[in-house]
């Protein structure tokens, strides 16, 4: 292939013509003009390649037929049958190969697995596309010898993975395979083409409060959902905030439960975990000699909220302060010029509200879901009608 449309048939414009020179005439009834057409974005060497069946007598991929007007992606060895004529193709992909830490076979059969769309300390995310479907996933490997090299506890291994099989919630990312192999941990995922919020925030400098109010909603009810569920996420932030697509107003979800625990009204956390600029008071108290409860989300989701509107941290280092002397004393100003742009004072004070120090004073989830500042909002209708949730009054947001 040279281009990103490649079509064979009888057709003289097709890409490779089906002359009676290769067939006779006998057989060439059955091939149609454009029997089939291949598809490939050429600009990523890691990209599917899709075979579309444009005929009326059948186009085959390893005998199995594909049906007018339906597509499949095409894999390395793949026999292409049309017609009559069996194995008449062989589809071989240059320049691809599969990634050695992926060992599943199950995975290799089941997907067309293509770009890395992220990596971090314990591993790396690719995307994914379904052979059969042609629907698009993201593939989290976690692999067991970098987890071990550096934390004390094996079991946080398969911690993530354990926390998801239980979400079910439009705001919080979907898992739909889980893969135990002996050297890493596959996670199939949801794939979200719109990025992280964090990426959004920095593309726009800062996003506007009506955006910001927007986001803050579906995350509250993210949250919401977690905590109903016995979930602390503990590590909060824009990066582990994903968006379903590039559009302004669109549906996020919250991901990596990596830090993730299990919480009952009865436990108390005392481990140090999360992104320093976003993480509680109580969690950097000198020594842990604090436990923390579910109320560190709260506080990570004022961070977020500020950041949202200022594409600013609220805590670094300033006046002499470290960031962790000014998280702990709850010191940050919202007098930076960028501020001027956010008209209500109810925002403002949201934010001073949930950045309260004392954990026992911040809102609790529900609260910030009945805030003033949600009320008789467009933003939070448009939120509701993408969450599916039913249209309810001002006085009655949960």
């Amino acid at each position: 292939m040279c281009s990103e449309e490649f079509k064979i048939g009888r057709d003289a414009r097709c890409s490779l013509v089906i002359e009676e020179k290769h067939f006779p005439q006998s057989v060439r009834s059955f091939i149609s003009n454009v029997h089939f057409i291949l598809e490939k974005d050429l600009e990523d060497r890691c990209s599917p390649t899709y075979i579309i069946d444009n005929s009326t007598n059948g186009t085959f991929v390893n005998g199995k037929l594909i049906g007018k007007n339906n597509r499949v992606i095409l894999m390395h060895g793949n026999t292409i049958s049309i017609a009559c004529c069996v194995n008449l193709f062989v589809y071989y992909q240059h320049n691809y190969t599969i990634p050695k830490e992926i060992e599943s076979e199950s995975l290799k059969k089941t997907y067309h697995i293509g770009r890395t769309l992220g990596s971090g300390s314990f591993g790396t995310v690719y995307l994914l596309h379904d052979i059969k479907t042609c629907m698009p996933y993201a593939l989290k490997i976690v692999k067991k010898a970098r987890v071990r090299e550096q934390m004390s506890n094996p079991s946080c291994l398969t911690n993530e993975a354990n926390i998801m099989k239980k979400l079910n919630h439009a705001c919080v990312i979907q898992m739909f395979e889980f893969i135990n192999e002996p050297g890493s941990i596959c996670m199939v995922l949801e794939y979200m083409q719109g990025g992280d919020l964090l990426t959004r925030i920095l593309d726009n400098e800062f996003l506007s409060e009506h955006i910001a109010k927007f986001f803050f909603y579906q995350l509250c009810h993210a949250i919401h959902y977690l905590h109903g569920q016995g979930i602390i996420h503990r590590d909060l932030k824009p990066d582990n905030i994903l968006l379903k697509d590039s559009n302004v107003y669109t549906l996020l979800k919250v991901s990596d439960f990596g830090s993730s625990k299990f919480l009952d009204n009865t436990i108390f956390m005392r481990t140090i975990c999360g992104t320093p600029e976003y993480v509680a008071p109580e969690v950097l108290e000198q020594g842990n000699r604090k436990m923390y409860t579910c109320q560190i989300d709260i506080w990570s989701l004022g961070v977020i909220l500020y950041t949202m509107l200022s594409g600013l941290l609220p805590f670094g280092k300033k006046d002499g302060l470290t960031d962790v002397d000014q998280i702990t004393r709850g010191q940050f100003s919202l007098s930076h010029p960028v501020f001027r742009s956010v008209k209500s004072c109810r925002a403002k004070k949201l934010i001073y509200d949930i950045l309260n120090v004392d954990p026992h004073c911040r809102p609790s989830i529900e609260t910030l879901l009945q805030c003033k500042w949600f009320r008789d909002s467009s933003n939070v209708r448009q939120a509701r009608c993408m969450m599916n949730l039913p249209v309810m009054s001002s006085h009655d947001m949960l």
